[in-house]
C-alpha cells in the first residue's frame, strides 16, 4: 500500500523550488509551501494547487507551523549572510517536528575549506542533516543556466557582453527545471534515502562556447569577457549587487572550485532519474531568448 507524501517545500518561490512544487503536484503529492509573503505566492501560477502558509526561511522559528504534520521536506537555504546558522536551526526544527525525509539543496564541490560561502556552508549543512536522525538526500547540482538571467541580462541587452572570472574552465551547468523534477522524483519514489546526487547538464562548456550559443539564440553577436576574481567582484558591485553577494559570486567562480575546473565532469544522474536527457544550454537559450531580449 502506498501513501500520499505530504511535502513541505522551503524555498518554493525560487527556481528549483517552484519547479519541484509543480512536479510534486503532478505526481499526486500533497504540497505545502512556506513563504514570508503568502498573499503574493498564492498568485503565482507555479504554486497553483499547493497549500501556501506563512513562514520565513530566514527566521527558522516561523517555520514551526509549516512543519507540523509533514512527512518530507525539500529545503533550499535562504540567500543571506550567515545562512549556515539559519540552516542549522531549520534542520533541528525539522527533526524535532518528526520529518522523516529531508532533501537538501546542496552543490557540487562542497568542502569545509572552500573560499565560497555557499560551498562551505552546504558542506556543513550536509553533515548536520546526516546527524539529525532523519532520512536524507543531498541534491548537488552544478552551476545553473538560469544564472544568466540573474546576473547577465543588463549587459547582454546593453553591450552584447557578459562577464565572469572563469577563463577557459569548463562547467557542466544545468537547468533549474531539471533539478526541480529530480527533487520530485526523490520525494515521491522509494530508494533515494542516503544518496548524494551530483547533477550536471549534458556537456561541460566554456563561457566562450556559451557566448556562441547565446549569439545564435539572440541573433546578434554576444561576447564573453573574462575578468579576474577581484575585477568581477568590482563589476557586480558597480551593477548594484550588495558587496557580500559580489564577494560570494567572485569566490565561487573565480577563487576556488569552478575556476580550477572542478565542475568540468558530466554525470548521467539526471538522465538516470528522469529517463530522459537533461536540457542543454542551447535549449535554455532558445526558451529564454525573449526574456533576455526584453
Amino acid at each position: 500500500m502506498t501513501t500520499t507524501p505530504h511535502v513541505l517545500v522551503i524555498g518554493g518561490t525560487g527556481g528549483t523550488g517552484s519547479e519541484a512544487v509543480q512536479q510534486l503536484l503532478r505526481r499526486g503529492a500533497e504540497v505545502r509551501v512556506a513563504t514570508r509573503d503568502p498573499e503574493r505566492a498564492r498568485t503565482l501560477p507555479a504554486l497553483a494547487g499547493a497549500e501556501v502558509i506563512a513562514g520565513d526561511s530566514a527566521v527558522p522559528e516561523t517555520l514551526a507551523p509549516a512543519l507540523a504534520g509533514v512527512d518530507k521536506v525539500y529545503y533550499v537555504p535562504p540567500t543571506l549572510p550567515g545562512w549556515d546558522e539559519v540552516q542549522s536551526a531549520t534542520v533541528a526544527l525539522a527533526a524535532d517536528a518528526g520529518v522523516r525525509h529531508f532533501v537538501k539543496m546542496s552543490a557540487i564541490g562542497v568542502a569545509a575549506d572552500e573560499p565560497s560561502m555557499s560551498l562551505s556552508f552546504h558542506w556543513k549543512g550536509e553533515q548536520e542533516v546526516q546527524r539529525s536522525g532523519m532520512a536524507w538526500t543531498h541534491i548537488r547540482p552544478s552551476s545553473f543556466f538560469q544564472n544568466v538571467l540573474l546576473l547577465d541580462v543588463p549587459s547582454l541587452r546593453d553591450e552584447g557582453r557578459f562577464y565572469a572570472p572563469l577563463g577557459d574552465a569548463r562547467v557542466a551547468k544545468l537547468d533549474t527545471r531539471d533539478i526541480g523534477e529530480v527533487v520530485a522524483v526523490v520525494l515521491t519514489e522509494p530508494g533515494h534515502e542516503g544518496a548524494a546526487y551530483e547533477l550536471t547538464g549534458p556537456a561541460a562548456v566554456t563561457y566562450s562556447e556559451m557566448a556562441d550559443v547565446l549569439s545564435e539564440a539572440l541573433d546578434r553577436r554576444i561576447e564573453y569577457v573574462d575578468l579576474t576574481a577581484d575585477e568581477y567582484e568590482a563589476h557586480l558591485v558597480a551593477t548594484g549587487w550588495p558587496e557580500w553577494v559580489a564577494v560570494e559570486f567572485a569566490s565561487i567562480y573565480g577563487r576556488g572550485f569552478y575556476r580550477a575546473g572542478g565542475s568540468s565532469f558530466v554525470t548521467t544522474t539526471v538522465e538516470d532519474l528522469l529517463d530522459r536527457a537533461p536540457r542543454s544550454f542551447a535549449d535554455f537559450a532558445a526558451d529564454h531568448a525573449h526574456v533576455i531580449r526584453g
